[in-house]
Parts: C-alpha cells; structure tokens; sequence
C-alpha cells in the first residue's frame, strides 16, 4: 500500500465515446487523499503504446510540469508497458484506477481480514508488473523480494505466487472460522441479513437506522465489529464488515453491512475480496441498496453487475432504491429495478427514515420460514432457565405455568429441535 495522501494528480481518460465522466475517478481520488489540479480526456480507440494518444500524453505531461503533479491517475486498467511508457513519457508516477482502489483499500483496512485481502490483491497487481521490470532489467526491491542482485523471473515468479498462497491460506482459515460463527449465530436464534450494493449507496445510513442500539457481543473473538457504522458520504467508508442486532418483527437479526461495490474493477481484484462477500452469499437475506440519484443506465448496470457477484447467494435478494428523498424521475427507476432485480424494490430514504417499516415488513417475508412446537417441562429452576433459553433464541406463545410449563414456542428449525431435545432431557432428569 502506498500513502497518497496530500498529493497532486492530473486526471487522465481516455473512451471511444462522449460524453467522457470524470466524476468517479474524481471521487477515488478525494477517497484517497489525493487532490486533483488538472485533468485531460480524450475520445479514441485505445493507443498500443500509451493507452492514450500521443497527443493527449504531450498535453498530460505539460500539465504535469505547469501543475507540479506528483502523479498521473488514468482511469483505466493499465498493462505494465503501457503504464511504464506513459510514466516514462509525462514525467510523473502513473497510477492507474485499479492501483488507486488499492491505496484506498490499504489506508481503511482495519481488521486482520481486511489486510490480508488487501495485500493478496496487491500481490495480484505487482506480480506482471515485477516481471516486466526484471525484462527490462530494473533491479526489483520495492515490494521486499530482492535481496540484492538479479534475480531471474521463474524465481521471482515463485515468489510472489508463494506470497499468494500463503495468504489465501490465512483467509482459508479465517473462513472456516467465520462459517463455525455464522452457524453459532443461526443456532442462537439470530437470522442473518447483509446489506450489499455499490459504495456510496447508503448501505451504512440504512445499517444505523435498521439496528437496535445494542450492539454485537465485541469479544468473541472476530474483528466484525466496530463501536458504530460508519455512515459518511465518503468512498470506500466500509471495507471491514459491521455487524449490528435488529430487530425486525418478532425477528431476532444480525445486520452486516459489506464492501461496497464499485465500477470497473478487474475480476481477480473482486476475488481478492471473497471472503468479505461471503457475508452476502451466505446470509439469509441480501438488501441490494441501490443509489436512486444515479440516473436510469447507471442503476441498470450496477443492478446487473450486482447480481452476477451474488449470483451465487443463498437468500432471498431484496432490492432497495435508497435515497428517494434526493432523486428524480423515481416511477421510472423503480420499474427499472424490479425488471432488473427480478423483484419491485422498496423505496427507502435512510437518512430521513423513510420507507423504513415497508422494508422491515418486506425483510420479514424474505426470512428463512420458521418453526412452531409445542413444549413442556417441569416447573422448576432447571424449566424456568430453559424458558429464558427459548425466549433468549425465538418467540415463546403463551406460558402456562402450573405444575408444568406448557407453551409455544417458535423459532429457527435448528434451533427448535434444539430445544426439543433440551425439553426431552429435563422431563427424563
């Protein structure tokens, strides 16, 4: 990771069509810290050698010189030669999009997940970059592989891919443990619901206005927790996952807010995040938050693109056009989603609290179905204490307390047969 902060940059782009935004890459960089002087688009195929024009390049480097630049941010992905050639030619360290997202990433990482992940992306970037520094016989030290001297490239090579390995090895096994605490989690009686969708949707405003003010339990081990969700209009405000307690109906639910997505980002740069998505593909439930400022096309492809990262999700999708008190053209965008989402969103404004009952009640629908049974056992100080284990994990109808303690009881399936089976050993003790 790289410290970008208080730094200047020329902001480059380059599409075949217009209008050419710069709004995002814009964006990425006040994420990081960086501040924006100048900037140069231009609309052309993209050039073998620079990625730009040559003109556009002559412009970008007399930028740079007038502006005092510290770096060029393209806003595109870069090959190694291209970006070498574009540096060597502006005169200035040429970052490209994926590299910026990096930095980001690196500067918000706070739990042992989120470093992990961040460095085995960060492997993934450098390792075509430090082979082609090794072809061009540039000593290789800036990531810490060289000791001195050439190394050849299979050996470098190895390396990094041995770096790679060890640390999917780590988040291997942070998986397993995480898996171990969302079943720990399910058999507690909790449903549970994550909060996905592009950075900057709203996702952390609607956790805060979703959540009770209690908080989950901070030691028990796992680092997805913080004291509060961060909610500021700021790119990239969640990367380590926040898990919170709700309550929706008679639901008892753990509300876990996920790294934003985040346009054009290269395939193995998300499956660095696996892990981090699992809380989405695993939940029982997923809130898609959707921006309902974005215009129509811009939620049509964050809706899709969306959707094929959680394709492979276990629960139900609920689609949410968050930030109705802001947009316009709102009938639109919410026949939009339902076409795209597969189902009709609910129309919420998180920091104005709006919307917030009908998705409670439409969170409620998408949750797992659950079970009633009906139990007895003994009026004693062994039944009582079970008694508060079920109203602790589920929702417990109407106790007689007599001799026996008759009542119903409701909850999880694995969590009544559970019960069941404690009932069965206190009648037989």
């Amino acid at each position: 990771m790289t410290d970008r902060r208080n730094s200047t940059a020329v902001v480059a782009k380059r599409r075949t069509d217009t209008p050419i935004e710069t709004d995002e890459i814009r964006a990425l960089c006040e994420a990081a810290g960086v501040e924006v002087v100048a900037e140069r688009t231009q609309a052309r195929p993209r050039d073998p050698t620079y990625d730009l024009g040559d003109g556009a390049v002559a412009d970008i480097a007399g930028l740079v010189e007038r502006r005092s630049a510290d770096l060029v941010v393209v806003d595109d992905h870069l090959d190694p030669g291209r970006a070498h050639n574009l540096q060597e030619a502006v005169g200035a360290e040429v970052v490209d999009r994926a590299r910026l997202v990096l930095d980001i990433f690196g500067e918000r990482a706070e739990t042992k997940r989120a470093r992990l992940e961040v460095r085995l992306a960060e492997l993934r970037y450098e390792l075509p970059r430090a082979q082609a520094r090794v072809e061009r016989g540039e000593t290789q030290g800036r990531q810490g592989f060289r000791s001195g001297g050439e190394r050849p490239a299979a050996q470098l090579k190895a390396d990094y891919r041995q770096r790679i390995t060890d640390r999917r090895a780590e988040l291997d096994r942070l998986d397993d443990a995480d898996d171990g605490l969302r079943e720990a989690r399910r058999e507690s009686g909790f449903d549970l619901v994550a909060l996905a969708g592009y950075t900057n949707a709203g996702k952390s405003t609607l956790l805060r206005r979703l959540a009770d003010d209690l908080a989950v339990d901070e030691n028990d081990g796992h680092g997805d927790r913080t004291d509060t969700a961060a909610s500021r209009d700021r790119l990239f405000e969640t990367l380590n996952t926040t898990t919170r307690r709700a309550t929706v109906g008679e639901r008892r639910v753990l509300l876990t807010d996920t790294v934003g997505f985040v346009d054009d980002l290269p395939r193995w740069l998300l499956s660095s995040f696996r892990t981090t998505l699992a809380a989405a593909r695993e939940a029982d439930a997923v809130l898609l938050v959707v921006d309902a400022t974005d215009d129509r096309e811009g939620i049509r492809a964050k809706v899709e693109a969306s959707r094929d990262e959680l394709a492979d999700a276990e629960g139900t999708l609920v689609p949410v056009l968050n930030k109705r008190d802001a947009a316009t053209d709102l009938d639109a965008k919410r026949r939009l989603l339902a076409e795209h989402a597969g189902h009709a969103p609910v129309v919420t404004s998180a920091t104005g609290a709006e919307g917030l009952d009908a998705l409670r009640e439409r969170l409620t629908d998408a949750l797992p179905d659950r079970r009633r049974v009906s139990l007895s056992v003994p009026n004693t100080d062994a039944g009582n204490a079970f008694v508060s284990w079920c109203h602790d994990r589920g929702t417990v109808h109407e106790p007689d307390y007599g001799e026996r303690i008759a009542f119903g009881f409701e909850a999880r399936p694995e969590v009544t047969a559970k019960a069941t089976g404690r009932a069965e050993q206190l009648n037989e003790d």
